[in-house]
């Protein structure tokens, strides 16, 4: 134990970090417009694959949209921003739809990956922190961020933008789960392992004769 011993306590300070991050989703909520539903429209009439990119931290975040979406109907692959650039563009067809994610908006790896798409006519999606930035200006659905301070030691590391980021992708993921009507049967096909498969395995799969 040291440091910080005239501060608020270990647990206090644990509270104060989820509570801001909490404020931080109610504020995305409440901002939140009509480029969502633009959004939701492109993955829902997307007649090929949702492609989730980013880098460092918005990359990890991106892994586990894309999963989310694969998990719920919608086919989606992760491309890392910076493999992207060095050949993994080709995974790209027209017919797919981009989701790219970049808090600033103007990492130097975004301007090549977004020629490419537009030259393929592959619609973007931005998740983005920073209105008016090149990925805001290139996306035909911007998702803008409301400006909050990450929440920590010195505001340094990505907290509340990485987990608004996360749960603003559950939102889509959620939302066009619930448009396509994909049940409960299919989710089940998806996830045959584990306690989650056993769960929602179909009674035929435990009946026995005889």
């Amino acid at each position: 134990m040291n440091k910080a011993a005239d501060g608020p306590s270990i647990i206090d300070f644990g509270k104060h970090v989820l509570r801001d991050e909490a404020r931080a989703l109610d504020a995305l909520a409440d901002g939140l417009g009509d480029d969502f539903e633009k959004a939701v429209d492109l993955i829902l009439q997307c007649q090929g694959k949702v492609i989730v990119s980013g880098l460092g931290k918005s990359g990890h975040i991106g892994r586990k949209i894309a999963a989310t979406f694969a998990s719920t109907g919608t086919t989606a692959t992760f491309v890392h921003l910076a493999e992207a650039i060095h050949g993994d563009l080709g995974v790209a067809a027209k017919g797919d739809v981009a989701l790219l994610i970049s808090q600033s908006g103007v990492t130097a790896e975004l301007e090549p990956v977004i020629d490419h798409f537009e030259a393929v006519g592959i619609a973007i999606i931005g998740i983005t922190g920073t209105s008016g930035s090149m990925l805001a200006e290139a996306a035909a659905a911007p998702l803008i961020l409301p400006h909050w301070q990450e929440v920590g030691p010195e505001a340094v590391a990505p907290t509340s933008s990485t987990t608004m980021t996360l749960a603003l992708g559950d939102a889509l993921a959620m939302t066009v789960m619930r448009q396509k009507g994909f049940s409960r049967a299919a989710f089940g096909r998806l996830h045959p392992g584990g306690r989650l498969g056993a769960r929602l395995k179909p009674v035929r799969r435990l009946m026995h004769s005889g």
